[in-house]
């Protein structure tokens, strides 16, 4: 590759010290996270029910045999428990490997839209300090370059110094969103095992109260 080529090529990124392309990808790819990470919050806060509080009323009406007010329950509550419990009601004259199936079936498609764009939080923090170092090592070629081409007599510790510099924050940028993607994506991947353990509870739960039920008639 030719020095004209090298040259161009830094020429691209480094508009200036402190603004150029690498740190605008950067900028890009956290406002993604931040924006996946709130998402995520939101979506999971709604779909959060008192569990306790569900199974109460469920086995009281389940008792009492009106499945129908069980499943109004369910679609009055919203969120992946009660939609899988509700699929699980629909089932409530069949056998329980039939209810099981339902539930699980139900419980795999809820999981996927728990866990949906969370991946994305963990590809940001591993993409986020590659495009710094890439930044870095332009820096560096853009510095040496300033050397070679300037020579020991005339040589700009300005420039030099800037591309040294810009080649450091890039660097640092690049960590400043990794971090914090790494901390969200663990987070919201604690929340969904915590509702997956609930999901798993539950389930359990309803299938027994059926089943039961069944064999009490």
């Amino acid at each position: 590759m030719s020095t004209n080529m090298i040259l161009g090529f830094t020429g691209l990124f480094a508009l200036n010290s402190n603004w150029n392309m690498i740190l605008v990808i950067i900028l890009f790819c956290s406002i993604v996270g931040v924006t996946i990470f709130i998402e995520r919050l939101l979506f999971l806060r709604k779909s959060e029910i008192d569990t306790n509080q569900f199974i109460i009323q469920l086995r009281t009406r389940v008792k009492s045999g009106d499945l129908v007010d069980a499943i109004n329950l369910c679609e009055e509550k919203k969120g992946p428990i009660a939609n899988i419990v509700k699929h699980g009601l629909c089932k409530a004259n069949r056998t329980q490997e039939e209810i099981e199936h339902a539930m699980e079936i139900t419980g795999l498609m809820e999981v996927a839209k728990l866990e949906k764009n969370a991946k994305v939080l963990s590809v940001l923090a591993h993409v986020a300090p590659l495009i710094g170092l890439l930044g870095t090592v332009l820096g560096f070629i853009q510095a040496f370059s300033e050397m070679r081409m300037s020579g020991l007599v005339d040589i700009s510790a300005t420039r030099i110094g800037e591309a040294m510099e810009y080649a450091l924050i890039t660097t640092a940028a690049g960590l400043v969103v990794a971090i914090p993607c790494v901390l969200a994506y663990n987070y919201i991947v604690s929340r969904i095992e915590n509702f997956v353990l609930e999901i798993r509870t539950t389930s359990s739960e309803v299938v027994d109260l059926l089943v039961h039920q069944e064999q009490e008639y």
